[in-house]
């Protein structure tokens, strides 16, 4: 069984140094430009105090393998989710245990933060995100262009919704 623990600087380095090629590429995309383990590491840990979830996963033996994190997106009850992991193929199952760990825990963290919408995004060519996505409970909305420092790149937007929570502003 896996486990999912606060964000530690030391598990997650042990994941950014190790990224499945996909998850490091796609990350470069979001970023703009090639981005070396510990770049990504550091925008990561800046982004870490700002979000209203940041995990990272071990496998039952202790291996950091992923991290997690959901935050704001400057839009009133919009959340995004964040996750990268290392190598799919190894990870597999623990991987498959994440899945239905965040699709068990979602709808609380959403709750307890009055987040009514979670979105994520994946680049188009990963070979594993669009499924793990779906096991979560997300449904791809969109197809989006502009991507990647060259803007060719395209990623799907993926979204889930959870029952509104009553918030000064209804």
């Amino acid at each position: 069984m896996i486990k999912a623990r606060p964000f530690t600087s030391l598990a997650a380095i042990a994941v950014f140094r190790q990224l499945d090629p996909s998850d490091q590429l796609e990350a470069e995309l979001v970023r703009g430009a090639p981005a070396s383990s510990l770049d990504l590491f550091a925008d990561w840990h800046a982004a870490a105090r700002g979000c209203l979830v940041n995990l990272a996963i071990e496998t039952a033996g202790g291996t950091p393998f992923a991290v997690l994190a959901l935050a704001h997106t400057g839009v009133a009850g919009v959340a995004e989710a964040a996750l990268l992991a290392r190598d799919h193929a190894r990870f597999r199952r623990p991987l498959a245990e994440l899945a239905v760990l965040i699709r068990a825990r979602m709808p609380g963290w959403c709750r307890e933060n009055g987040v009514r919408r979670v979105e994520a995004r994946c680049h188009v060519e990963h070979p594993t995100a669009p499924r793990l996505l779906r096991n979560i409970g997300f449904q791809m909305e969109a197809v989006m262009g502009g991507f990647g420092g060259h803007g060719r790149a395209a990623f799907y937007q993926f979204a889930t919704l959870f029952p509104a929570h009553p918030s000064p502003a209804d």
